[in-house]
């Protein structure tokens, strides 16, 4: 019988890791050997990914990313669950339940986005799950999402359909992205000016000036982010192509009111039509009503989040749900790893 432990992915051999990466990554394995480290936050706190193994070999990862939450006014140290995966042909022995409660007994605030087969394990652990959480797509070229169409790179029809989103905009207001590379200072400032939100009963994370320097600025891939700006307001994008699709995620929007919300939103939907965007994508936590401007319903999918505490009063708060989750969060914008 096989004997499997569980250490810290520092403790891993890269040749190990990056073998394991091959198999359960596929499309995303080299960037993610290279950059585990920026992903996982490695360093932030003492927190960091749990490896399974067996005589040299990584069958299994339970990938963390440390957080702070504000819960009812005080700072918390939680961690995202993301990565999380045992090798197809181990699946089914309860290795993940194994992970997981090692986790768990590492990790006393978890909370993730999750598909239905990890939300059947953690579930067995007492996580709490909801569907308070949303992601947004707005196709402007639909026959792109045509595989054959996209694999031809038939282009007939592109100019029709752009122009037929353009007609429903009908707006006129141009707000040209900016790089974050080029740019900190400024979004780092409008980040300082926030004014504080009611957090009572509804967990938020934290996003400080620490926090930002990290996902943007340390971010292996900032060359690919953005920023709309206007008056102050912002929204950070993350601007790509994969697969022969051209994307522009919303990561983050900052806006003071009803007024500047629209024109950026409407700047982000005109610019995306004139230079090429097929898809617009976006995460609307609990209190967004701001992307309803741009994102139909009819293409709105919940997403799970789920979440779990050691500590009664924590937990009862994470019950509720993140008010403020965006696409910059956790390994939900995860495509930016694509080969």
């Amino acid at each position: 019988m096989p004997t499997y432990k569980i250490t810290k992915i520092s403790d891993i051999e890269q040749s190990q890791l990056s073998e394991f990466y091959k198999k359960i990554y596929f499309d995303r394995h080299k960037s993610l050997i290279n950059n585990w480290k920026w992903w996982y936050r490695f360093g932030y706190s003492k927190i960091e990914p749990l490896i399974l193994s067996s005589n040299g070999k990584v069958l299994g990862q339970a990938g963390t990313q440390p957080i702070d939450l504000n819960i009812n006014g005080k700072k918390v140290l939680a961690t995202w669950f993301l990565d999380f995966s045992i090798l197809p042909e181990l699946r089914g022995k309860g290795l993940g339940k194994k992970l997981t409660k090692e986790l768990m007994e590492q990790c006393p605030n978890l909370i993730t986005f999750c598909n239905k087969n990890t939300l059947k394990i953690i579930k067995k652990f007492g996580w709490q799950d909801s569907f308070s959480i949303s992601r947004l797509a707005r196709p402007i070229n639909p026959l792109k999402f045509v595989p054959i169409v996209n694999k031809l790179k038939i282009n007939f029809a592109d100019g029709f359909f752009r122009n037929v989103v353009k007609k429903k905009f009908d707006y006129t207001k141009s707000i040209e992205p900016k790089k974050i590379e080029n740019n900190f200072n400024a979004v780092r400032d409008s980040f300082k000016n926030r004014k504080s939100t009611n957090t009572k009963n509804f967990p938020l994370i934290l996003r400080d000036e620490k926090w930002l320097h990290w996902r943007l600025m340390e971010c292996p891939y900032k060359k690919d982010i953005y920023f709309f700006e206007h008056k102050n307001n912002f929204s950070i994008v993350h601007i790509f192509s994969k697969k022969g699709v051209k994307r522009l995620n919303i990561l983050f929007s900052y806006f003071t009111d009803q007024s500047c919300d629209s024109d950026i939103l409407n700047s982000i939907m005109s610019w995306s039509i004139d230079n090429n965007v097929d898809l617009l994508w976006a995460i609307k936590g609990k209190t967004e009503k701001s992307f309803e401007k741009i994102f139909p319903n009819k293409f709105k999918k919940p997403i799970i989040f789920s979440a779990w505490s050691s500590n009664e009063n924590i937990f009862e708060a994470l019950k509720n749900g993140l008010s403020n989750a965006e696409g910059i969060d956790s390994d939900i914008d995860s495509s930016m790893f694509a080969e």
